[in-house]
């Protein structure tokens, strides 16, 4: 067998006319790794709870019979616009009588002037307990009562929009962006690209009435609701009646804690005001009790999928702005953003959108996502080990590298060119390596990314340089995989932001923690800033 030693510089400048030859037989693809992140992350809570500002649009399908939640205030069965919730823990959390969700309150003086009259008074209630406006009448209201879990089939296979990232989350960090400016033009109410979001009313209502007028006019009827997600996965559906088969109505038990009560409902996490620093208490995900192991629970189980083939996702067709040439990390912001783009970028994503609304069958012909997650697999730790301090010798490494890299060399015939080559399509579909969708062309670029970076290190005479191309390539991949914890015990989960809970700390180094209280005893700046956002 050949080895390093008997590479000759003609080798070495062989692997020069690599990448050149990569970009000839492939173009280069703009922001190839963070479309290839964009279909990693999609449908995952961890992936899209670590790269949360979504800028991506998919056509999704729901199948026939797939059970969803909603939690209310009263048992009858709902109609119109309103939310349902893919776990029924996340429901739960809203099933309550005349009370907000866990979120805290929003600031003084951000309001919402949707009609508090509205037939839509879950969807609202839920994200817009608003100050400006007369709190509940809580004396008329049994400390006792308990709300409502509704379960609801869906009637037909559910034709989506699907909003990525963490694009439920009221934040002033780009979560909304890909709504309020790409779909709505910067018309929802408080918000605006020169007003702060916050986490209380924010539009809510508004941006469920302003996307269900979408699907029934410039989408003609195509698009039955949006996906999206928060501390889980959710769907703003237009028609309840129309869409759902009712199957249950159950009241949950009783809620026999006192939280205490203030302007604009009961106060469940922290002090009003602009406090960035955050403790865990009351029901919802931060806090202590049953709601929060329960639900907590349910949205770590999603970390790494929906499950249960319950969402399909057309990776062959989607519209994402890293497919344009717009300056999407502003002042060099680590995560992208959209609020500052002009009104002809939204309008030109907004068309893409409706194109594929028009044209494009739900449903892709390949699930690109699968590939994605076999060059994660098989990467993803050898990276790592790579870059670590673990190699003593640049022998130890040269030969390590050529171990993963044997089953793509001719050793009769050396060409660096073609091995890079093979070893970057190997887990592509044969058929297609002709004529690629985007998804294709920013895999196959990514994996010729691994593979030449692998061989160049593999040329490299000083341990510290192969180690630092490996660091190098790391970052550019920037998988959230990563991040993940290692070894939590049966009663832990792995934490992370995920709005409005978790500190800085937890977004740069998550860590297990005791799954029943999470967030509990947190002494850190909130990642959402004041007031989460």
């Amino acid at each position: 067998m050949h080895t390093f030693r008997q590479l000759t510089i003609g080798l070495l400048l062989n692997l020069l006319v690599c990448c050149s030859t990569a970009s000839t037989a492939d173009p280069t693809i703009q922001n190839a790794n963070h479309i290839f992140n964009v279909i990693h992350d999609s449908m995952r809570q961890w992936g899209s709870s670590l790269h949360h500002n979504g800028v991506s649009f998919f056509l999704a399908t729901v199948p026939a019979g797939t059970q969803f939640y909603h939690g209310t205030s009263i048992p009858g069965i709902v109609s119109g616009t309103e939310w349902l919730a893919f776990e029924p823990e996340h429901a739960m959390v809203f099933a309550r009588p005349h009370r907000g969700p866990p979120p805290p309150n929003p600031p003084d003086g951000d309001s919402d002037k949707e009609d508090q009259n509205s037939h839509h008074e879950e969807l609202r209630r839920r994200h817009d307990q608003d100050p400006s406006h007369p709190p509940p009448d809580f004396k008329d209201v049994d400390e006792n009562d308990s709300g409502y879990l509704h379960t609801y089939a869906a009637a037909k296979d559910l034709r989506l929009v699907y909003i990525d990232g963490m694009s439920a989350g009221k934040t002033n960090k780009g979560t909304l962006d890909s709504q309020d400016y790409v779909l709505f033009n910067g018309t929802i109410e408080n918000f605006s690209k020169d007003k702060k979001p916050h986490r209380g009313s924010g539009g809510e209502y508004a941006r469920a009435k302003k996307a269900c007028e979408m699907a029934e006019n410039e989408w003609e009827g195509r698009i039955d609701g949006v996906l999206r997600m928060e501390a889980g996965f959710e769907i703003i559906l237009c028609s309840f009646e129309r869409d759902l088969t009712p199957i249950r109505t159950t009241q949950i038990k009783k809620d026999t804690r006192s939280w205490g009560k203030g302007k604009g409902g009961p106060k469940l996490h922290g002090p009003p005001g602009g406090d960035k620093k955050r403790t865990g208490s009351g029901p919802g995900p931060g806090g202590h009790g049953p709601d929060s192991s329960r639900w907590m629970r349910a949205v770590t189980s999603r970390y790494d999928s929906i499950g249960g083939n319950r969402v399909s996702l057309n990776y062959d067709s989607f519209v994402t702005a890293y497919s344009h040439e717009f300056n999407l990390f502003p002042n060099d912001s680590t995560l992208p953003r959209l609020a500052h783009l002009s009104p002809i970028n939204w309008a030109t994503l907004r068309s893409e959108i409706t194109a594929m609304v028009s044209s494009q069958d739900p449903k892709s012909s390949w699930d690109w996502q699968a590939t994605a997650d076999m060059i994660v697999t098989r990467y993803s730790d050898e990276l790592s080990y790579m870059a670590s301090g673990n190699f003593a010798e640049i022998k130890d490494f040269r030969d390590h590298i050529e171990m993963l890299l044997s089953p793509f060399i001719d050793y009769s015939e050396r060409n660096i060119s073609e091995e890079a080559e093979i070893c970057a399509t190997q887990f592509l579909p044969f058929q297609v390596q002709d004529d690629k969708p985007l998804a294709a062309h920013a895999l196959h670029h990514v994996a010729h990314t691994i593979c030449s970076t692998l061989l160049e290190a593999w040329a490299e005479e000083r341990l510290s340089l192969a180690q630092g191309r490996m660091r190098s390539l790391i970052a550019y991949l920037d998988w959230t995989t990563w991040k993940e914890c290692r070894g939590c015990k049966d009663n832990e989960i792995c934490v992370v932001p995920i709005w409005p809970m978790g500190t800085i700390s937890d977004y740069d180094d998550p860590k297990c923690r005791d799954a029943s209280r999470p967030y509990e005893g947190e002494d850190g700046d909130s990642y959402w800033g004041g007031m989460h956002g």
